[in-house]
């Protein structure tokens, strides 16, 4: 970027998103810990020391890139509350919209499984924030299931925690015995009615 060319916030967040997308490609071909800011640079098409007026580091990126695909997920979870549909269909769809982020962005969230804890304070809070309400929408529904007697009384938000977190042993299963898919259901399955006859 030009020195004294200012950007309005429009163009920022678009030059970000242009940015991310650069940077998410090199991390699907190289990995995030083989791709420089260097090399997000020049395929992004600027100088090194313009990068760092985007991102300050490698890890601001795969935040922010984090950030935008929960909030991504978010919004199309969102508009499956809006359908009001029951308690039970909307928690299978929200969990295929799940599976497919989780399927879509490995990368991103196979390095968050083993990095997050050594992240700066302040992009754990970021991740945090987000992370949260996503698993309030999940709770959400599971606690509008039990208002409307259809689920047993429960928490609610271990419930929604359990829900989730299952996705990861379905993305990133090294013994997978069925397509993520029908693992998916099956999961589902067993969280709503159990594995007791």
């Amino acid at each position: 970027m030009p020195k004294g060319f200012i950007l309005t916030s429009e163009q920022q967040t678009e030059r970000r998103l242009d940015i991310m997308k650069v940077a998410m490609n090199l991390f699907q071909v190289k990995g995030i810990e083989k791709t420089s800011m260097r090399e997000i640079a020049d395929l992004a098409g600027l100088g090194k020391s313009s990068l760092y007026d985007f991102f300050q580091s490698k890890d601001e990126i795969v935040v922010y890139s984090i950030e935008a695909q929960v909030n991504n997920a978010i919004t199309t979870v969102q508009k499956i509350i809006n359908a009001n549909l029951p308690p039970e269909q909307s928690l299978r769809e929200i969990m295929k919209i799940n599976l497919a982020y989780s399927k879509e962005n490995n990368i991103l969230f196979m390095w968050l499984a083993t990095k997050a804890y050594f992240l700066d304070e302040d992009y754990q809070e970021r991740i945090k924030k987000v992370r949260h309400t996503y698993q309030n929408i999940v709770q959400s529904v599971i606690e509008q299931g039990i208002k409307d007697g259809l689920f047993r009384v429960t928490d609610a938000e271990l419930a929604s925690r359990l829900l989730i977190n299952s996705m990861l042993s379905i993305t990133y299963t090294s013994h997978s015995s069925h397509s993520m898919e029908d693992m998916l259901n099956e999961a589902v399955n067993i969280f709503l009615h159990g594995i007791t006859l």
